[in-house]
């Protein structure tokens, strides 16, 4: 096998959110870098936000759509659509890193600081001489179930790429992917069947029991069970009851980090949850970063381009400390719900419900569906976690986000001028709300409920 050995002072592995982010940095700053990857774009683009969102949008305008003619061309093209907005990512991403320094393939540690890179037959040893960033990622956990061909079992990495819409399909996960995937799937009047002992059970069960009636609502079976054999045409699940035959089976079970990358011989330390990382992202190799869904944090791509952010400064300025910051997530169903935080009533926090409905601007929409709960420390009037049901709370999650990263008090809010008529009244009604609480309940920290009341007196 013929072999040749480059040396670069930054080395990424990776080209997804948090990758690119890094190269795009590095290179504008003129640093010496390479990018190892399998695609520019990562899964986010090629399997997971991109062609996700866009299905669900497709879906929503097939529903929209009137004529019949209109709604089976929509149907009949809608992976077609996919994959043209995909490549129209892809193509853009791919201008970004200088061919002469982007590897395709899939990366190997020979030693702490030394990689290799094996494509058509040809092995590139790279080595840096400064940095090397992990970001290699995540991928779907897999499983079989007994009497479901492996063609038929899939992931969303070989659903979008289908050749069309199935007539039926079977989602195994409750969580955020199977819920997303669903709703779009049911959008367009597929047969869907959603198998999972539990629906969104980071949310609370006031958010995820409104958001599964919806869902159901929209055209969704749902089982709480777990799928043990397909027999005889019928799936059988550990309930004891069955679902007839589907065109297919879709995993969405959760993603699991990628670490096969001979991570022992860099040095570095890993488990099944991941690459370890410090507070500043560094591992047991001081010389190696590890950023976004191959480490211990939560897997988000936003989270992945928070990290390669960092990075890039911590690169440029070699004593920058990262700040830990609030975390919010969307899950693109009908309606969305976004959230933020903890949500849990402690001996010093109390849970708010928050009724959207009753705002000027839900009921000129004549809404009833929206839903809310928010977690204050009744001890700062901090907030400490949020979640939101409705097509405002991906927007709205950001102000609630805001707060808590800039420990902005709910009652200084009570001044905030929003606009009329928005969803964002709903922060005077907290306001109100919990100045009325802490006025009947000051006396469990009257320390902190004074302090509260002074500064929303002087400010």
């Amino acid at each position: 096998m013929k072999s040749e050995t480059k040396s670069f002072d930054y080395i990424i592995i990776g080209a997804g959110s948090g990758g690119l982010l890094v190269a795009v940095g590095l290179l504008r700053l003129g640093k010496d870098v390479a990018v190892v990857s399998e695609n520019i774009g990562g899964d986010c683009t090629h399997y997971g936000c991109v062609p996700s969102k866009t299905l669900l949008h497709l879906a929503k305008e097939y529903q929209k759509e009137p004529s019949t003619y209109i709604q089976n061309t929509l149907r009949a093209k809608a992976f077609v659509t996919v994959r043209d907005t995909i490549k129209s990512f892809a193509t853009e991403e791919d201008d970004i890193i200088p061919q002469n320094r982007y590897f395709k393939g899939t990366a190997e540690f020979l030693s702490t600081n030394t990689l290799k890179v094996i494509l058509s037959g040809v092995e590139t040893i790279l080595k840096f001489k400064k940095k090397c960033i992990i970001a290699s990622g995540s991928s779907p956990v897999r499983m079989e179930i007994p009497g479901i061909p492996k063609e038929r079992l899939i992931t969303n990495e070989e659903f979008f790429y289908l050749k069309s819409l199935p007539k039926s399909i079977s989602i195994i996960g409750g969580g955020p992917i199977g819920a997303e995937l669903a709703t779009a799937c049911a959008g367009f009047g597929i047969e869907t069947h959603l198998t999972s002992r539990s629906y969104l059970p980071k949310e609370p069960e006031l958010i995820s029991k409104k958001s599964l009636e919806l869902l159901i609502k929209s055209g969704v079976k749902y089982h709480s069970a777990k799928p043990v054999k397909l027999e005889n045409g019928k799936l059988k699940l550990d309930d004891g009851t069955e679902i007839n035959e589907t065109e297919y089976y879709l995993l969405a079970l959760g993603r699991m980090p990628n670490t096969n990358i001979q991570l022992v011989k860099a040095r570095v330390s890993y488990d099944k949850a991941g690459i370890k990382v410090d507070r500043n992202l560094i591992t047991s190799n001081q010389a190696i970063f590890a950023i976004g869904d191959c480490t211990q944090n939560p897997q988000f791509t936003h989270l992945a381009a928070n990290h390669g952010k960092f990075v890039v400064k911590k690169i440029l300025v070699p004593f920058a400390k990262r700040r830990i910051r609030a975390l919010p997530r969307v899950t693109f169903i009908n309606p969305s719900i976004a959230s933020v935080g903890t949500i849990a009533e402690t001996n010093a926090s109390h849970l708010f419900e928050l009724n959207f409905n009753s705002l000027d601007r839900a009921r000129t929409n004549f809404e009833q569906n929206s839903r809310g709960v928010i977690s204050i420390d009744v001890r700062t009037g901090l907030v400490l976690g949020a979640s939101l049901l409705g097509e405002f709370s991906e927007e709205l999650i950001n102000v609630i986000t805001l707060m808590m990263d800039e420990q902005i008090s709910v009652l200084r809010m009570s001044d905030f001028i929003s606009p009329y008529p928005t969803y964002g009244n709903i922060l005077h009604t907290i306001s109100r709300d919990y100045m009325a609480y802490l006025s009947q309940n000051w006396k469990k920290y009257p320390i902190g409920s004074v302090k509260q009341f002074i500064s929303y007196l002087t400010h």
